[in-house]
């Protein structure tokens, strides 16, 4: 990788992605966060991260969803945008939600598992992003 932090090594946009290829993102998830740095615990917990929000973004915005991996020194930003038309009512719970709730545990479950979670909807796309820092040598 290129040690110029301010440019990314690597922006991958993969194909547009439906419940089907899910576990696809996942892999390719992985691989990434590896090769960033990431200790193998803090892989599967960003994998899961990013495969929340991702199955968020395809049972609530419009089946399909937009993946972007931004591979840079020490840091992994994953974006996932959707366009459904929903209504967009994004809020991180401050605590898991009750064990008799059936859903709603996977934004706060990203928020913990990601060293950041950010939302943009601006230009008519729901997008959120994720990062891991990789682990300190």
């Amino acid at each position: 990788m290129r040690e110029d932090s301010d440019t990314p090594s690597a922006l991958v946009a993969l194909p547009p992605v439906t419940a089907a290829g899910v576990a696809d993102i996942r892999e390719r998830v992985a691989d990434a966060a590896r090769e960033t740095g990431l200790s193998p615990d803090r892989v599967n917990g960003f994998t899961v991260a990013v495969h929340e929000i991702v199955i968020n973004a395809v049972e609530h915005g419009g089946g399909t969803a937009a993946v972007t991996l931004i591979l840079e020194v020490g840091r992994l930003v994953v974006e996932i945008a959707d366009t459904g038309s929903a209504p967009w009512q994004f809020r991180v719970p401050a605590e898991a939600p009750p064990p008799d709730q059936l859903n709603g545990r996977g934004l706060w479950l990203a928020d913990k598992l990601s060293d950041e979670l950010t939302v943009d909807t601006a230009a008519g796309k729901r997008l959120v992003r994720l990062t891991a820092n990789a682990d300190a040598a």
